[in-house]
């Protein structure tokens, strides 16, 4: 039993419907509950600010929608001295966190796993001042974010991000970039540079077996330009670990910090969101927070 608990949802996010899926929420939770309340962010910055001032409020704090409501409640949380338990119940496209959680991508079956009350304590990024639960990434990968038809995504959801992929290979540009970890110096041309703290990308398992959400790591790859092909092949692979995946045009390396710096500034895609530019100073936070977990 907990006793307070709540749902926070932002009212213009995922592709399902909302309020069918709070009604669901509720009707399940609020029998093991003593207080429940229900919380709607309406404009960007709501759900960051709402995660902030009332987070230590409550025991748990269920996060409904998608990678990118999870970026913004996150965000609010991490500057929290005293977090509460975090559950996702996932309403977007993708939900690509949620997926390395193990989480059930219903929001009626996430109810009830959040109910039996397994619990991780789970690494946090941070990049420039920000924070990540999933990835931060440049080159290609944020092209394939911008590129996302928002209408075909409401209609096709997660397949509209390997439609998106496609697309933005074709215009994917080759950048110049200087990267540093506390061991490495790394410098050469790219078509997109990307850590990973989670293990998805548009609903896509990466094909490595040493990912880990709570080692103090990230999971660094650097795809050259000869590398976009593999890099599409992860995409559609049904079975992510069935062969090696080792190639000159792909870089792979874990580190708990690196700098980038780039010729040119460049956007950044944190979580499927962009409004960051580089340079960047990455790294794992450290102040974890606890999630709701099926694993």
């Amino acid at each position: 039993m907990y006793a307070k608990g709540m749902i926070l949802y932002n009212s213009k996010a995922g592709q399902n419907d909302i309020q069918h899926d709070i009604g669901v929420a509720v009707g399940i939770l609020s029998e093991k509950i003593e207080e429940l309340t229900i919380v709607k962010g309406s404009k960007p910055g709501d759900l960051e600010r709402i995660s902030y001032e009332r987070g230590e409020e409550v025991d748990i704090l269920f996060v409904m929608g998608g990678d990118g409501t999870v970026h913004e409640c996150v965000n609010g949380l991490a500057r929290l001295t005293n977090s509460p338990l975090v559950a996702i119940l996932p309403n977007g496209t993708c939900n690509d966190f949620a997926r390395s959680l193990q989480l059930p991508l219903t929001v009626a079956e996430a109810c009830v796993v959040a109910l039996r009350r397994n619990k991780k304590i789970v690494d946090i990024g941070f990049v420039n001042g920000r924070v990540f639960t999933n990835f931060v990434g440049i080159g290609l990968i944020t092209k394939v974010s911008e590129n996302i038809d928002e209408g075909m995504k409401e209609v096709t959801g997660s397949l509209s991000y390997l439609l998106s992929a496609l697309k933005s290979a074709k215009e994917a540009d080759p950048f110049q970039y200087n990267l540093k970890t506390a061991s490495e110096h790394l410098e050469g041309e790219a078509v997109m540079i990307v850590a990973m703290n989670g293990h998805y990308i548009g609903t896509t398992e990466l094909p490595f077996e040493d990912m880990y959400l709570d080692d103090g790591k990230l999971n660094v790859f650097i795809v050259k330009e000869g590398g976009m092909s593999i890099f599409l092949e992860w995409l559609q692979r049904k079975n992510p670990f069935i062969q090696e995946v080792e190639n000159e045009n792909i870089v792979m390396m874990k580190t708990s910090t690196l700098k980038i710096q780039t010729d040119d500034k460049m956007l950044v895609d944190t979580d499927g969101e962009i409004y960051l530019k580089t340079p960047l100073n990455i790294g794992v936070s450290s102040k974890p927070l606890t999630f709701i977990t099926d694993l």
